[in-house]
Formats: C-alpha cells, sequence, structure tokens
C-alpha cells in the first residue's frame, strides 16, 4: 500500500509539474525546464553507458541549444524524426552496440527535446492537450494490458501486450477529440483523430526504444530520481520519440 501511494504521489506531482510549467505565463520558466530534463537525462544515459557525466550533459546542452535557438522548428524535428526512425534499427536481435552509441542517445535525446519546445511554441494550450493524449495513452495501455492483456508483441518489454496497445490508442483518440473540442484546438474531427493516432504509435515506439537501450546496457530503470516509478528517462522516453512527429503533424496543417 505505502508503494502504491509513493508511487501515485510522485506520479501526481510530476505530471503537475509538467502542467504548471506548460501553462505558465512565463516562457522562461519552460525554457529551464526543458534544460533541466535535459540535464538529468543527459546524467542518466551516462550513467547507463558508463561515460563521463560532464562530457555528457555538455553535449546534450550544446544540441538543445542549436535544436531550439540556431535551427528552424521545422529542420529540427525532420533531424529529431529522422534520428528517432534509425534508432529503430536497436529492434534488431543481431544489433551490437556501436562505439558511438553513447553521444548518439545523448544528441537524440537532446533533439526531441528541441521539438518539444517546437509543439510549446505552437500553443501552450496545444502542447497541454499532446501531453495529456500522451499520458493517456501510457496509462491506459498499462491498464488495459493489466486487465486483459495476453497477446504479448515484443521480447523487448514482455509485459506489454496487444491488448494494452490497441486500449491505448482507442483511448488516445478518444481524449485528442475531447480536447480538441473542448479547447477548441481548431482542429477538424479527422485531424484531431490522426493527431491521437500518431501521438499513440510514435510514444509506444519510444517507449520500447528506451526499454531496448536499458535491455542493452543491462539496467532495470534509467534512475531512481522519481520514487516508484524510475529515473527521468523512464517517464519521458515515449515524449522524446513522439515530439518531432507531433510537430511535424501540426506543421503539415499550418498550426
Amino acid at each position: 500500500m505505502n508503494t502504491i501511494i509513493l508511487r501515485s504521489a510522485s506520479g501526481a506531482l510530476y505530471v503537475l509539474l509538467f502542467i504548471g510549467t506548460v501553462l505558465s505565463p512565463y516562457s522562461i520558466l519552460f525554457q529551464f525546464f526543458i534544460g533541466a530534463l535535459t540535464i538529468l537525462s543527459a546524467y542518466e544515459l551516462a550513467r547507463m553507458q558508463s561515460k563521463v557525466v560532464p562530457w555528457s550533459i555538455l553535449i546534450a546542452l550544446i544540441t538543445l541549444a542549436a535544436g531550439t535557438l540556431l535551427l528552424p522548428a521545422f529542420l529540427t524535428a525532420v533531424v529529431a524524426a529522422f534520428l528517432a526512425l534509425i534508432a529503430l534499427l536497436c529492434f534488431k536481435s543481431s544489433f551490437e552496440i556501436p562505439r558511438f552509441m553513447w553521444i548518439y542517445s545523448l544528441v537524440y535525446m537532446a533533439i526531441g527535446m528541441s521539438s518539444f519546445y517546437g509543439v510549446y511554441a505552437s500553443g501552450q494550450w496545444l502542447c497541454f492537450s499532446t501531453l495529456v493524449v500522451l499520458w493517456t495513452n501510457d496509462t491506459m495501455a498499462y491498464a488495459v494490458g493489466s486487465v486483459i492483456g495476453k497477446t504479448k508483441v515484443t521480447s523487448i518489454s514482455p509485459k506489454k501486450s496487444l491488448e494494452g496497445y490497441i486500449g491505448g490508442l482507442l483511448f488516445s483518440l478518444i481524449a485528442s477529440f475531447v480536447l480538441n473540442h473542448t479547447l477548441e484546438i481548431g482542429l477538424t474531427v479527422i485531424q484531431s483523430l490522426s493527431l491521437g493516432a500518431v501521438i499513440s504509435i510514435t510514444a509506444d515506439l519510444g517507449d520500447l526504444l528506451i526499454s531496448k537501450l536499458k535491455r542493452l546496457y543491462d539496467f532495470k530503470d534509467s534512475g531512481r530520481l522519481i520514487p516508484g516509478h524510475g529515473g527521468i528517462m523512464d517517464r519521458i522516453d515515449s515524449l522524446i520519440f513522439a515530439m518531432p512527429f507531433i510537430y511535424l503533424f501540426l506543421h503539415l496543417f499550418h498550426l
């Protein structure tokens, strides 16, 4: 019971911190928030791969700065999406960890965080709604999978099931539709449902990708910062992968 309470409390604090920062009238808070997430994630990736922490943080921050300050948001998202898709090669059973993997993982993480800022710049309530849909997908995939999940999908994450993924997708579609209507985001019905599908599919891939990375380096969790949940990378893995695709989708419809 104490574990459940601790997990719920830390999870609620994490969500409130995200929402408060995204909806704050001071954009500088969001910028600092992204920087903090990047530093903590770089620390966890360095620790996981037995690399020097200061250098890892420096590489990540330089990449983040380039993605948010120097490159156009569209180009940043294209690069992030490309890196994310290339990273899927990790799923191959014959995959062997290359020597540059630690740098690649840092750049992939930081440029994905840059896309998060791109979505935020498109509108605070729009960014808020994408986060809610993303969290809905994660939560309902876990809930549905726990109750009726029987069909295993991959050995990368044996506890995940096809039923869970389908449940997450369906609730993501519903959440995206409801939020679009309630918050008057401006998407058509088809667009809102399509956005929900994009978020669900890419979020699931991001979650599997970091699970694979942890398996490669024999780690159960990326860290212990969030009691009952693990590290920062355990919580933002789906966000990092999904954000560039979300931004590109929004850019396609000029939002």
